[in-house]
């Protein structure tokens, strides 16, 4: 099989948020809902797309088996202990691919909880956020374990328990970064609406 196969790449979950999202946009018009609900469900819509496409679908199309151009070890390994592959990394020669594996996860849900609390406010809690981080990177890493047995494609990807703890530290800066910023984001907008 060359690689013109069948592939589900990137843009699927894009074009699939693209007509959620505009039927979302009618649904709040015609139920006269609040533009912060609207806002937040398109928020909801598009990150969930892209962590999709960050995740799950390749990010670019290769034979059967490519893995995305990963050496097979990391597209098949289950790594259960804690901190191995992000020292594996640091003290492997990847360079770039190294940072970029570590700053990737560790960036992927800084917007959960940046914005997180900001599109739904039981989200604006410590516990909450964290759980919910928790929860969402559990639960990406649970799908990608999952796809290997379904994937006919071979893109499998690696999962790691390092992704985890790195995906809610990033939830963590976000969400440090939301409360600092606030604070400073109430006095404008409160200034703003009582003008």
């Amino acid at each position: 099989m060359t690689g013109s196969g069948p592939y589900i790449h990137s843009g699927t979950a894009f074009l699939a948020a693209l007509a959620l999202g505009a039927l979302l946009v009618i649904h709040g018009w015609l139920t006269h809902a609040p533009r912060r609900a609207i806002v937040s469900r398109l928020f909801g819509v598009f990150y969930a797309a892209w962590v999709v496409s960050m995740t799950l679908l390749p990010l670019q199309p290769g034979p059967p088996g490519s893995g995305v151009g990963l050496d097979p070890y990391w597209r098949h390994s289950v790594n259960l202990v804690p901190f191995e592959t992000i020292r594996l990394y640091l003290k492997s020669d990847l360079g770039r691919i190294a940072w970029a594996n570590v700053l990737g996860n560790l960036l992927l849900l800084v917007p959960l909880g940046a914005l997180g609390p900001v599109a739904w406010r039981k989200l604006d809690h410590w516990g909450r956020i964290l759980g919910a981080g928790l929860a969402m990177s559990v639960g990406i890493e649970a799908l990608q374990f999952a796809k290997r047995f379904i994937d006919v494609l071979g893109q499998t990807r690696s999962v790691d328990i390092d992704d985890v703890l790195l995906n809610v530290a990033g939830v963590l800066i976000g969400f440090i970064g939301y409360r600092l910023v606030r604070p400073w984001w109430r006095r404008r907008w409160g200034e703003r609406r009582g003008a």
